[in-house]
């Protein structure tokens, strides 16, 4: 039996409203990532950053499949590392219950073979919950490596950073039916040694890691861009992922 528009959870950040501490916080997301599911023809609902574990199963249970969103960094003690001191304080913004809910949610996704999205943090979640580790700061760690916040320099989501060279036996170039594709460069922190199963099968021009898959369940695969800006309009190969993801969702 194939289901008519699966339900795709999206994972929430938290954003503070005016700027202000004192205003309680929002829970929600881009609407690039709900448009992108629409697009695909999925049905998206966010999940809010909760403690309680029964209301955030049953919440869970809903979904045929999960999309882990982009958003700040994750925690370094989760992949065994200490914070380095880096030049941006906006860097570090650490949510470490965001970081259990969504390693939480991924844990009960991989053990019932649910599709698994992950994009930019999302893509770093799923590795660092697999065992491997991150560059906390490219510039720092890896200052021989392109500028990978090229799109945000520019202030500009469309902005088309660099070329992705993709495995061309992978699921990703199968999906999108290419071994290169245009993206964006919004990121500072990158995927450093690779989860226990995971593959790394697209990589920008300077060998930086830009997508992962994990072969050995239905559909687990990360990118470390944001193709939820592109899929419409600026790079709409793009949408073809979103499309399987849905599909895989569906099944």
């Amino acid at each position: 039996m194939v289901l008519m528009q699966p339900l795709i959870a999206i994972t929430t950040d938290k954003i503070l409203r005016s700027g202000d501490e004192w205003v309680p916080a929002a829970h929600g997301q881009s609407h690039t990532y709900p448009d992108a599911v629409v697009h695909a023809g999925g049905a998206p609902f966010f999940i809010p950053i909760i403690d309680n574990e029964v209301v955030l199963r049953k919440l869970y249970e809903q979904c045929h499949g999960l999309m882990l969103s982009g958003g700040g960094d994750i925690d370094p003690a989760l992949y065994r590392a200490k914070p380095l001191p880096l030049p941006k304080k906006s860097h570090q913004m650490l949510s470490p219950q965001r970081d259990r809910q969504e390693l939480l949610l991924l844990k009960w996704a991989l053990e019932d073979d649910k599709p698994v999205l992950g994009i930019c943090r999302g893509m770093q979640l799923i590795n660092v919950a697999l065992g491997g580790s991150l560059y906390q700061d490219l510039a720092t760690e890896m200052p021989e490596a392109a500028n990978h916040e090229l799109s945000a320099l520019q202030k500009d989501f469309n902005h088309l950073a660099h070329t992705l060279k993709i495995d061309s036996d992978s699921k990703l170039s199968h999906i999108l039916g290419t071994d290169a594709v245009k993206t964006n460069a919004l990121h500072h922190q990158a995927i450093k040694q690779l989860g226990k199963g995971l593959v790394a099968t697209a990589h920008a021009e300077d060998g930086i890691i830009e997508a992962i898959e994990l072969p050995d369940k239905h559909f687990v695969i990360g990118v470390q861009s944001h193709p939820e800006t592109l899929e419409m309009a600026t790079e709409i190969s793009w949408n073809k992922l979103f499309k399987a993801f849905v599909k895989a969702a569906a099944a």
